[in-house]
């Protein structure tokens, strides 16, 4: 049985799951600081670095973080973050990858609609930021487009959220139990975490209010490889330099998201008729516990853990 937190407790636990990107690690805990929301303590897990990550950690000076180095590496985010929460002692516990960036009115926002509306879990949208391959020297690295927007206000499981925008109620946590390890599923242990959580009625509630920035290491090859990252200085500067910023984004993003649907909008008769074919398939996987995205998944990387494994091989995390 859960035992309720000491008086003492700070609002939120933030667990940050890590291995050698003390590069972009820095950037997130700069993140969780600069939130508007202060009564907060972040849990640094290292999945057995080797790099300098501790030294990055200590760096900050700050009583509310803490540095823990698992000591076996177990490959994937879950066991650090399971570590995390089994760790924490927030009323609400929060994710953020070591490579995403929150914006300071994160945590504020949804701490107070999970206070409002008894929700047990909330998410919020992301600017994605995806590396441009046209760029000259000079010019901006990135752009970028939304994502973790569901078809209504609830949970639809056709979509992928990122952890580093959900913020739950502890108790949540409790019920639904760990992560699970990567060798069991076919999706990503996050979206199998939740798609857990969501047929076991729990209340998944989606705000709309962009206040995560994810730089996604997929789409940049080696990535854990380098020992810096020119993307994360340039969004820390922009962000420092520009308070109009985050609207710059979502301006880009509406742009993307408009100019995509009109190129689109000639398929959308197969498009349909396709989703009316297929849907009583889905309908009857999530009814029996079946993420949908584990048939796709599963003919695109073969077995269990794969695509895991298959990232990890790509970003250079060996």
């Amino acid at each position: 049985m859960a035992t309720a937190p000491p008086p003492t407790a700070p609002t939120v636990s933030v667990i940050i799951a890590t291995y050698n990107r003390s590069q972009t690690l820095r950037h997130a805990i700069q993140s969780v600081r600069e939130s508007s929301l202060t009564d907060w303590e972040l849990l640094v897990v290292g999945d057995a670095c080797t790099d300098d990550t501790a030294e990055c950690v200590a760096s900050f000076g700050d009583p509310r973080i803490s540095f823990v180095n698992l000591p076996s590496r177990c490959g994937d985010q879950s066991g650090p973050n399971n570590h995390g929460v089994a760790l924490s002692r927030g009323r609400y516990l929060a994710f953020l990858n070591h490579d995403d960036l929150y914006l300071p009115d994160h945590l504020a926002v949804c701490v107070a609609e999970l206070e409002r509306s008894g929700a047990d879990l909330v998410w919020v949208p992301c600017a994605i930021a995806y590396p441009r391959t046209d760029a000259a020297p000079g010019e901006r690295p990135c752009s970028f487009i939304l994502a973790g927007v569901p078809i209504a206000s609830g949970y639809f499981p056709f979509s992928i959220y990122s952890a580093s925008s959900w913020v739950l109620q502890r108790s949540l946590a409790d019920r639904v139990g760990p992560w699970p390890a990567p060798e069991r599923e076919y999706v990503t242990p996050s979206q199998a975490w939740l798609f857990r959580a969501w047929r076991s009625g729990s209340t998944l509630r989606f705000i709309p209010s962009v206040s995560v920035i994810v730089v996604p290491a997929g789409p940049r090859p080696g990535s854990y490889a380098r020992r810096e990252s020119p993307e994360h200085e340039w969004l820390a500067q922009c962000f420092k330099d520009d308070p109009k910023f985050r609207e710059r984004i979502l301006e880009e993003a509406a742009i993307s998201e408009a100019m995509q649907h009109l190129t689109g909008k000639h398929y959308q008769p197969f498009r349909t008729l396709l989703r009316l074919l297929i849907r009583p398939v889905f309908a009857l996987l999530i009814a029996l516990g079946v993420h949908p995205h584990a048939v796709i998944f599963a003919l695109l990387h073969g077995r269990r853990g794969k695509m895991v494994r298959d990232h990890r091989q790509r970003v250079g995390a060996r």
